[in-house]
């Protein structure tokens, strides 16, 4: 069964969601779109939960405030918000489509990355974790992704709004101070260091929105981890192919995901 549903918030809100369910499932996938972005990924997510559900899980991607379908405004958006929507539709697909938990997946895009990072930290039966062009290290959101100092971009807030310009759409626009203190004091290396499952990080060598350190960063963290992968895609920048046309990079990107969750068997 796939279809679209709501997913009662901790805001008293709606999150739109798609799920994919089957009677018997034998593990989850939760997917978590990048900042500005929807739980389709231009048809990335998609394309990946629909490999998950033929290997027998369940999935759900969420659209979080003021993204995709939500009808919040963009200000409610934070990792708090995030965190919770994350930790309400993991807690829907608990109840209403139980599964094993034989195979427990976060796959997270930019911020998604971050989040999924958080969020293990407060669920740590999640053994696989998929990273593509994660946005973790504190430092380099400075200079690149809200290109502007965070405390000072927090200092300059008024009624707990900031303004900051938009990367992705050109424009000038305006963020939650909430969002800007969750970044300052949100880590989302640290939870890294206790995973000791298999992960697959993705980074382009071109990505000028993230730090492409941030892949290496990740890497070196999952100290425990007992199978790592760090795949970097040499002319891929962060929306991996298509941004540039370069639609090469994005069937690499989805072909090294699916081969690595074991979705279809590796040409190796």
């Amino acid at each position: 069964m796939i279809k679209d549903i709501f997913v009662p918030s901790k805001r008293n809100t709606f999150i739109p969601a798609t799920v994919y369910c089957r009677d018997d499932a034998k593990g989850l996938l939760l997917q978590v779109h990048s900042f500005k972005s929807d739980r389709k990924e231009d048809g990335r997510y998609t394309a990946i939960a629909k490999a998950a559900y033929d290997a027998g899980l369940n999935v759900i991607s969420m659209d979080f405030p003021g993204n995709g379908e939500s009808k919040e405004d963009f200000i409610s958006y934070s990792l708090t918000s995030c965190l919770d929507d994350m930790e309400s539709c993991y807690e829907y697909m608990l109840e209403r489509y139980p599964f094993r938990q034989e195979r427990m997946i976060l796959l997270g895009y930019s911020m998604g990355g971050r989040l999924i990072s958080l969020f293990y930290e407060r669920h740590r039966e999640f053994k696989e974790l998929v990273f593509w062009a994660s946005m973790n290290e504190r430092l380099h959101l400075k200079d690149r992704f809200l290109k502007q100092d965070l405390q000072a971009l927090k200092d300059s807030s008024k009624d707990g709004v900031c303004d900051f310009y938009d990367i992705f759409e050109e424009k000038e626009d305006k963020i939650s101070e909430r969002f800007v203190d969750d970044l300052l004091e949100m880590d989302a290396l640290a939870p890294l260091k206790h995973f000791d499952g298999r992960a697959l990080i993705v980074q382009g060598k071109k990505d000028i929105t993230i730090d492409p350190e941030n892949a290496e960063k990740i890497y070196d963290t999952l100290e425990l981890c007992k199978d790592k992968k760090l795949l970097w895609m040499k002319e891929a920048d962060h929306g991996f192919g298509l941004w540039d046309g370069h639609l090469k990079d994005n069937e690499v990107l989805l072909k090294e995901t699916r081969e690595f969750l074991h979705f279809i068997e590796s040409e190796e």
